[in-house]
């Protein structure tokens, strides 16, 4: 009699209201507990699955067979792991947008969300015969309708530079450059950087290509140093690195054309990799650290680390925070840094 008494006064927590569902989940900053709360029913996982889930840049973490994990380095923990035979085979290109870029062995190259498991295919690379394909840069998510989605392709043995958007039906080779490091789109205008540290600029790309703009190199100091380019805060930066710990970021002026060393990232996190690198507003994202850099540091073939470290006035004095990632091998691909959005985020 007690427990059926129990069970009558029980809440009927499947019938909740959705509104009052949905004020608790704006409550709950942890990106895994609002994922566990879709799992407890079906009338929870309605109610909450036009919600927003905020996550932090991660890295996409391969593990056995299909299974890949996005990693939140600053909890330091699994959000959620996903079984994605999509990417099985292909190399993949991360991106702050939520979307992968990605090449199969055939060439034939695809974004794909890890979220919503969509697909938008790109012009295949094979009519430009690649031996060799660095790198390839998402500009923008290809969901809105009004974004001026771009993919930028550094292919070759020469590190030529090529780009596409969804929808076309041919890659457009860009003529009389090679030894590319890095590229954006930025602003209108694809922006390349070569190893010797000159910056192209090429504009008009619906109509005839055209270089507008060489910039002068950095010092000869930089010319054999490894160069990213990113946005920081609508501003064309550019990250120089050795081997060693130790950065250089310096700012474009549009104006004069010359690089402005700077020597504070202001409340921004920097997220540097070979497959991808951008900056975000660290107060969007719990737990990223303003004033920060994020990149790999391989010490032993046992495991891999990343490090957060702080970018300092005048020297390079830093507080290090390690971040140890079990149980991947050093023998796994290189790790892709992400910002996981679904498509549901974006309506």
């Amino acid at each position: 009699m007690l427990g059926k008494e129990l069970e009558a006064n029980a809440p009927d927590w499947a019938n909740l209201p959705g509104d009052l569902l949905t004020c608790v989940a704006d409550m709950v900053h942890s990106v895994r507990d609002r994922i566990r709360m879709t799992a407890v029913c079906r009338s929870w996982q309605t109610s909450l699955m036009d919600q927003k889930l905020n996550f932090p840049p991660c890295l996409l973490l391969t593990k056995t067979g299909d299974k890949c994990c996005f990693y939140d380095i600053s909890r330091e923990e699994i959000l959620v792991e996903l079984d994605l035979p999509e990417i099985q085979g292909r190399r993949c290109w991360g991106s702050p947008f939520g979307w992968l870029v990605t090449c199969g062995p055939d060439l034939e190259i695809q974004l794909f969300n890890p979220l919503s498991k969509a697909i938008r295919p790109l012009p295949s690379l094979r009519p430009l015969n690649p031996y060799l394909l660095e790198k390839l840069i998402l500009s923008s998510t290809p969901e809105d309708s009004d974004s001026d989605c771009i993919v930028l392709a550094i292919y070759s043995e020469l590190c030529s530079l090529a780009f596409a958007k969804p929808g076309d039906q041919e890659w457009t080779p860009i003529e009389d450059i090679s030894g590319v490091d890095d590229a954006i789109y930025f602003k209108g205008s694809i922006y390349a950087c070569q190893s010797t540290g000159e910056i192209l600029s090429y504009e008009d790309l619906r109509g005839t290509l055209s270089k507008a703009v060489i910039f002068p190199p950095l010092s000869p100091a930089h010319r054999h140093r490894k160069k990213n380019l990113f946005d920081l805060g609508g501003n064309l930066c550019l990250a120089s690195d050795n081997i060693t710990v130790e950065f250089d970021i310096f700012k474009l002026d549009m104006h004069t054309r010359r690089w402005d060393k700077i020597f504070s990232l202001g409340e921004n996190s920097l997220f540097l990799g070979t497959r991808c690198t951008f900056a975000v507003a660290s107060a969007n994202y719990p737990g990223c650290r303003p004033n920060c850099i994020y990149f790999r540091c391989v010490y032993y073939k046992a495991y891999i680390t990343y490090i957060c470290q702080e970018y300092l006035k005048l020297s390079m004095c830093y507080e290090k925070k390690y971040c140890t990632v079990y149980p991947f091998p050093f023998s796994f691909s290189p790790l892709i840094w992400i910002v996981p959005q679904s498509q549901k985020q974006r309506r």
